[in-house]
């Protein structure tokens, strides 16, 4: 088999319910039923890029940061067929080394628009186009609301991102 990512998504709909006593119960959600989830592979040319445009490099990290000013380019790689990415909810300090916790979310836009706002700890992805047709995506740092606060405090995240 060729060089690959395999992964496994699910989600766990949740609703809290109280009973005649007063009690709460959180319960997975009447409404849906059930989880849900997949699994998948993404199929990569290889493991050859450079730490800071691939994320990884002879399993050691490179952080980027993402400043709260403007946004950040997560990957210089052209044409991914995956791209995974994660709030580590830490300062930036080195593309090896995290630095203080920092409550601040990771805003992932797609050509100006958000597509998602991560909370510290939270992943996205993968993004997945076995035809290498992920575009340009980018990141900003940006406080639990949304909001934009320019501290010149930036959030380190994690990328793996292949062709």
């Amino acid at each position: 088999m060729a060089d690959s990512v395999r992964y496994k998504i699910s989600v766990e709909p949740r609703e809290e319910l109280t009973d005649e006593q007063g009690n709460t119960k959180n319960v997975i959600s009447g409404e849906v039923g059930k989880r849900l989830g997949g699994s998948g592979v993404a199929v990569v040319t290889n493991y050859a890029g450079n730490a800071g445009a691939q994320g990884y490099t002879n399993g050691v990290v490179a952080y980027k940061r993402a400043v709260d000013n403007t946004t950040t380019s997560v990957s210089t790689v052209s044409g991914l067929s995956l791209l995974f990415l994660k709030n580590t909810g830490h300062k930036y300090s080195s593309a090896t080394t995290l630095g203080e916790k920092l409550d601040r979310a990771l805003r992932v836009t797609v050509g100006g628009i958000t597509i998602s706002v991560l909370d510290p700890g939270e992943p996205f992805g993968p993004l997945k186009d076995d035809n290498a047709g992920i575009g340009t995506i980018h990141v900003q740092t940006v406080d639990l609301d949304d909001s934009v606060n320019i501290t010149g405090e930036g959030l380190a995240f994690e990328f793996l991102a292949c062709e």
